[in-house]
C-alpha cells in the first residue's frame, strides 16, 4: 500500500514539475526593434520561426519605451566607432540594395538615356561647398529635387558613406518617418529623385516596380543591365553576383548585449542564419554571401559557446 502511495506521490510531483517547467518555457519572450524598413523581413522570420519553436514569443516593437527591455536591435548601416555600447555585438543576417528612383514623368528619363555614372549621381545627390567662400564647388548637371530621410537614418548614412560623404551633405528635402514616405514624395514631384531599398520600391507579390515611379537610368556593364528591366528577382540576382558601382549594398543585422543574451536569442539567430535566409528574397532583401554567412555562424558559435 505504501509503495503505491509513494509511486502516486512521485507521479504527482513529476506532473507539477513538468507543469512549472512548461509555464517557464512559455514565458520566454524576445523583444526586437530598430530600423523600420526591415520589419517586413523580420516579421516573416518571426512567423516562420514560431512554427518550429512555438515556446518562444518574439515581439516586434515599433518604438522602445522606458519600461520595455529590448533584446535585439536591428541595424542597417555600418556602425560608427562609438555607436555600440560596451559588451554589445552585431550578428549580420542579410543585405539590402539602394536603388535610385524618380517620378515616372521626370524628363531625366529621356535626357539621361545613356545612364548616369557614379560621378554624376554623386553630383546629383550631394552638395559639397567651399568653406572659405561658402559656395557650392560644383552644381549638378540635371534639374532635380532630392528627397532623403533625416541624417541619422540608416539609409541616409549608408548612401552618403558609399559615395564618400556624410549624410548632412545630401541635397534637398528631408522626409520624416519611414523610408516608404520617400515614394509618396517623388510621386507628387515630377523632378523628384530618391534612393530606396528594394522591398519598398517593388511590389513583392508581382515582383515589379510600384506604380508612379521609375528607376533612374544608370550606366551599367553588360552583365548587370537587366537591372533596368524593373524585375525584382533580376535585381536581387545581379546584386548578389556583382558589385554595381552605382548601387550601394549594405548589411542588416541584430545588435545584442553579451550580458543579457540567452539561449533563446542564440537559437533564433542560428535559425535566421540557416533556415531564415530562404525568406530574404521574397521580401526584397539579399542573402549574405557564403563567406559572410560562415563568418557570422562562427562568431555566433563563439559568443554563445557556453550556452546549452
Amino acid at each position: 500500500m505504501k509503495t503505491n502511495q509513494t509511486v502516486l506521490l512521485l507521479f504527482v510531483l513529476f506532473l507539477a514539475a513538468t507543469s512549472i517547467q512548461a509555464q517557464q518555457t512559455e514565458h520566454k519572450t524576445i523583444v526586437i526593434n530598430g530600423t523600420k524598413f526591415t520589419y517586413p523581413l523580420v516579421e516573416k522570420w518571426i512567423t516562420e520561426y514560431a512554427k518550429v519553436n512555438p515556446t518562444v514569443t518574439i515581439q516586434l516593437s515599433s518604438k522602445s519605451t522606458g519600461t520595455e527591455s529590448v533584446d535585439l536591435s536591428i541595424i542597417a548601416h555600418h556602425p560608427a566607432n562609438n555607436e555600440l555600447k560596451e559588451n554589445q555585438e552585431i550578428i549580420y543576417t542579410g543585405r539590402y540594395g539602394l536603388l535610385p528612383v524618380t517620378n515616372r514623368n521626370n524628363p531625366i528619363l529621356t535626357t539621361a538615356k545613356k545612364g548616369l555614372t557614379k560621378k554624376e549621381i554623386d553630383k546629383l545627390f550631394f552638395e559639397v561647398t567651399d568653406i572659405d567662400n561658402d559656395q557650392e564647388i560644383e552644381k549638378p548637371k540635371f534639374r532635380a529635387t532630392i528627397y532623403s530621410r533625416e541624417n541619422k537614418a540608416c539609409a541616409s548614412t549608408t548612401l552618403a558613406g558609399y559615395f564618400g560623404h556624410v549624410s548632412s551633405e545630401i541635397r534637398g528635402r528631408k522626409v520624416l518617418g519611414d523610408d516608404i514616405y520617400l515614394l509618396s514624395a517623388i510621386r507628387k514631384d515630377s523632378i523628384g529623385i530618391t534612393f530606396n531599398n528594394l522591398g519598398y520600391l517593388f511590389d513583392t507579390g508581382s515582383r515589379k516596380l510600384k506604380d508612379g515611379i521609375a528607376l533612374l537610368p544608370l550606366d551599367l556593364k553588360k552583365e548587370t543591365r537587366n537591372i533596368n528591366t524593373g524585375d525584382l528577382d533580376d535585381v536581387i540576382s545581379i546584386l548578389e553576383k556583382n558589385k554595381v558601382e552605382t548601387i550601394p549594398v549594405e548589411k542588416i543585422g541584430f545588435i545584442y548585449s553579451q550580458q543579457t543574451a540567452g539561449k533563446e536569442i542564440s537559437d533564433f539567430l542560428k535559425w535566421v542564419l540557416a533556415d531564415g535566409q530562404k525568406y530574404n528574397h521574397s521580401e526584397g532583401f539579399l542573402n549574405l554571401d557564403k563567406q559572410d554567412l560562415t563568418e557570422q555562424n562562427n562568431r555566433l558559435t563563439e559568443k554563445f559557446l557556453s550556452l546549452k
